[in-house]
C-alpha cells in the first residue's frame, strides 16, 4: 500500500495547519542529511519536503485529499477526559499545589482482525549470581509466556552476561512446545553489562519486526551493571522514539533500582520487583494480555509550560503503575480496549497576583499511532488551564484525584524516608516510616505495614536501609495504585 503524505509527516488526516507546520520542522530536523548519518535519511528527506509542500498549500491539499483512498482519512478513536483538582485557583501569596488527573481510552470494541501481531523479545541475565532457582523460574516462566502468545505473533531470546548470545532467532510460534529444547541454552557464567543484552535485543526487534507489529522488550535481570549505564540510558531514549518500551524485571535484592526504573520510564515501559516466581508469572500473563489488547501505542505527550509553573511529579496510574519524567515529551505508554490510560499530574504554582483571572498550566499535544489503521497517526490538542478565585474556599477534591492522591502521598513517604537516610536524618526518616506504617494500617494493608515497622527498626540500629526491605516497600507503596480505595485486606 502506498505511503501518504500524511504518514511521511506523522500526522492525521485532520491535521492543521500548525500541526503540518510543527510536523515537518521536526521531521526536517531527525533526517536532513547533515545530520543523519542512515544512507536512506537524504530520500526519507526528499519524500518529507515533497509532502510539506503539497499538504502546506490549501488548494495543493484539496486536491491531494481528493483522490485520497477512503481508509487514509480514518482517525483514530480516543476520548481524552480531564479532571482537575479544583474548579477556580485561588489567588494565594504564597505557592500552592495543584493535581489534574488526565485519561485517555477508545470506545472501540476490539476485532480479532485489528488486533496487530506483536514481536516480544526477552533479554535474560545469566551471569554467576542467576544460578539455581532464578534462572530455573526464568526457564519455566519463558514457556507461559510461549503459551500466551498467538500463532501470528513473534519470539526472541538473548541471553547475556559480559557477552550477548541469541538463543532464539525470531520466529512465529506454530509449536510453542519447540522453546524449551532451546532453553537448555540459558546456562550461566560470566559477569553482568546489561548493554550488551539490551543492544542485541533492540537490533534484533528492530531488525526482524514486520511493520504495524506492537514491539517489547523485557529485561530480566538480578545485578548490577557496571559502566555501561550512559549506553543503556541512551538506547531506552532511543527506543522510546521508535516505540519500542523496555520493560524491566529486577530478580532478589542486589539489582539497581533507580538505573532500573530510569531505562524503563524514559523507553515508556515499567520496571517490576520479582520477589517470588508468583510475581514473574504474574507479571507475565498481565503483560501478555495487555499488549494482545493494545488499541493505540507510542502514545507522547509535548508539551510547554507557562513561566513560573513547575510540573512537579507525572505518575501513570492504570494500567500498569510507574513514575513518569516531567519533561517534554512524556512517554505516556499505550491505550488498551476496555481500560483507561490514568495519568495524575503534580504541578507547583508559584504566587500569584491579585489581577489574574487565569492561569494557563500546561499547553500541547498527545500523539500516539493506531496500528490497526491505514494511516496510523493520531495528534490532540491538550490544554490545561483554570479560572481564578480571589479568595480560598473550602472545596472537596473530585473524589478520582482524592484517591490518586492518597495514594501518592504514600508512596513519596518511602521516598522521602530514603534520602534522609542518605543525607543522614535517622530519626526523620524513622518518623516518616511509622507515619506511612499507620496509613497503611488504616488502609488493612498489615503485611505491607509490617514490613515498614520492621525496616523502620533496621534503619534505627545500622543507619541503613536493607536491600530486600527497601524494594519491598518502594514497589509495594507503588503497588497501592491498583488496589479500589480505601482497601481492605485480610492478613
Amino acid at each position: 500500500m502506498k505511503t501518504s503524505f500524511y504518514q511521511v509527516l506523522e500526522i492525521p488526516f485532520n491535521a492543521s495547519a500548525e500541526d503540518i507546520r510543527t510536523a515537518y520542522f521536526e521531521a526536517a530536523r531527525r533526517f536532513h542529511p547533515d545530520v543523519n548519518p542512515d544512507p536512506f535519511a537524504k530520500q526519507k528527506f526528499l519524500q518529507i519536503q515533497e509532502a510539506y509542500e503539497v499538504l502546506s498549500n490549501p488548494k495543493k491539499r484539496l486536491a491531494y485529499d481528493e483522490q485520497l483512498p477512503a481508509e487514509f482519512k480514518e482517525l483514530p478513536e480516543v476520548n481524552i477526559s480531564i479532571t482537575y483538582g479544583r474548579s477556580q485557583i485561588p489567588l494565594l501569596d504564597e505557592p500552592q499545589l495543584f493535581y489534574v488527573l488526565l485519561e485517555l481510552d477508545t470506545p472501540k470494541q476490539p476485532d480479532p482482525k485489528d488486533l496487530p501481531p506483536i514481536h516480544v523479545c526477552l533479554i535474560v541475565d545469566r551471569s554467576n549470581s542467576m544460578r539455581g532457582e532464578r534462572i530455573e523460574m526464568v526457564r519455566q516462566n519463558i514457556v507461559l509466556l510461549t503459551r500466551k502468545l498467538r500463532p501470528k505473533d513473534r519470539l526472541s531470546i538473548v541471553a547475556f552476561s559480559d557477552r550477548a548470545e541469541v538463543i532464539l532467532p525470531p520466529k512465529e510460534l506454530e509449536d510453542p512446545a519447540s522453546v524449551e529444547s532451546v532453553l537448555g541454552k540459558l546456562q550461566v557464567g560470566g559477569a553482568t553489562e546489561i548493554f550488551q543484552g539490551l543492544s542485541t535485543g533492540y537490533d534484533l526487534i528492530q531488525r526482524f519486526s514486520r511493520e504495524g507489529m506492537i514491539k517489547q522488550l523485557i529485561l530480566i535481570t538480578d545485578g548490577h551493571t557496571y559502566g555501561d549505564e550512559q549506553n543503556c540510558i541512551d538506547l531506552a531514549a532511543q527506543a522510546r522514539e521508535e516505540g519500542v518500551p523496555i520493560n524491566a524485571l529486577g530478580i532478589g535484592d542486589e539489582w539497581n533500582d533507580i538505573f532500573l526504573d530510569r531505562i524503563a520510564a524514559l523507553s515508556g515501559g515499567n520496571a517490576v520487583y520479582v520477589n517470588r516466581n508468583e510475581d514473574l508469572t504474574q507479571f507475565i500473563e498481565s503483560k501478555m494480555q495487555s499488549i494482545s489488547v493494545s488499541y493505540a501505542r507510542k502514545i507522547e505527550w509535548f508539551f510547554n509550560l507557562e513561566e513560573g509553573i513547575e510540573l512537579r511529579y507525572v505518575f501513570r496510574i492504570h494500567p500498569d503503575i510507574t513514575p513518569l519524567g516531567n519533561e517534554s515529551p512524556i512517554p505516556l505508554g499505550t491505550i488498551e480496549y476496555g481500560k483507561k490510560t490514568s495519568i495524575i499530574l503534580e504541578f507547583k504554582l508559584p504566587p500569584l497576583a491579585n489581577n489574574r483571572t487565569e492561569v494557563e498550566l500546561l499547553k500541547g499535544f498527545i500523539q500516539m499511532q493506531v496500528p490497526s489503521l491505514a494511516n496510523p497517526f493520531g495528534r490532540y490538542g491538550v490544554h490545561l488551564f483554570r479560572q481564578t478565585r480571589e479568595n480560598w474556599q473550602t472545596e472537596k477534591p473530585p473524589t478520582s484525584i482524592l484517591q490518586a492522591m492518597s495514594k501518592i502521598t504514600l508512596y513519596r513517604l518511602q521516598e522521602k524516608a530514603r534520602l534522609e537516610v542518605q543525607s543522614g536524618d535517622i530519626g526523620k526518616a524513622t518518623r516518616h516510616l511509622q507515619h506511612l506504617a499507620t496509613h497503611l494500617l488504616a488502609q488493612g494493608d498489615r503485611e505491607l505495614a509490617k514490613t515498614v515497622l520492621v525496616e523502620a527498626d533496621h534503619i534505627q540500629r545500622t543507619h541503613s536501609f536493607s536491600k530486600e526491605g527497601d524494594k519491598k516497600i518502594k514497589y509495594g507503596t507503588r503497588a497501592l495504585f491498583l488496589l479500589p480505595s480505601p482497601a481492605r485486606r485480610e492478613p
